[in-house]
């Protein structure tokens, strides 16, 4: 009897642990998983950023055509160009300078913080006027990437602000030629890449 229990106490001390192999193998396991998932971790979060600015730049602008009407005042939406990688320590950096006539509040504070990490391009400056219609003799197209586009993170966000009714429509930009490695971080559209027709819809 004391021979099988020493048997099985000796069987119970090398099950302990795992051998040097077998945590060699499992961390190689978990360092080519991690390498694999963490490019599509880091092109989630660049989408991300992008997807962010969209939406408060969509409310930003509808929050200055309630503005306009509020206040009677002509709105001036001007686009503050911004070269590449030109925001020191990605500090509060504005894409637009919006002026109104009148008494309009902190509206300039509202305006969303570009950074490094994105790009921006619009077709042209705009007006809004006092009823809150826009003063363009067509639509207004902008559109916002990541800056780490070639890199994976391969989506357009578009905005169309339709002409004269201030209605905004956002959508995928389809044109994806034009991109450079260097794109400045806000800017006017002085090639004529951009266009309403190439914004599908979302």
């Amino acid at each position: 009897m004391n021979k099988s229990f020493k048997k099985n106490s000796k069987l119970n001390k090398k099950s302990l642990g795992f051998t040097l192999v077998e945590l060699i193998i499992v961390v190689g396991m978990i360092s080519i998983f991690s390498g694999l998932m963490l490019p599509s971790f880091l092109n989630w979060i660049r989408i991300e950023k992008v997807n962010s600015y969209t939406r408060e730049l969509r409310e930003y602008l509808r929050v200055v055509r309630l503005n306009a009407r509020r206040w009677g005042a002509i709105c001036t939406i001007s686009t503050n160009f911004i070269s590449n990688n030109g925001v020191p320590n990605d500090k509060n950096y504005y894409g637009y300078d919006v002026s109104c006539s009148g008494n309009t509040g902190t509206i300039n504070s509202l305006a969303p913080a570009i950074n490094n990490s994105i790009f921006q391009i619009i077709n042209k400056d705009f007006r809004i006027t006092p009823n809150g219609r826009i003063s363009s003799d067509g639509p207004i197209v902008i559109v916002i990437g990541s800056r780490y586009f070639s890199g994976g993170a391969r989506m357009l966000n578009c905005l169309i602000i339709q002409s004269p009714t201030g209605h905004i429509i956002k959508g995928k930009f389809n044109d994806k030629n034009w991109i450079s490695g260097e794109m400045p971080v806000s800017q006017i559209d002085l090639n004529n890449n951009i266009s309403a027709d190439k914004c599908e819809s979302s």
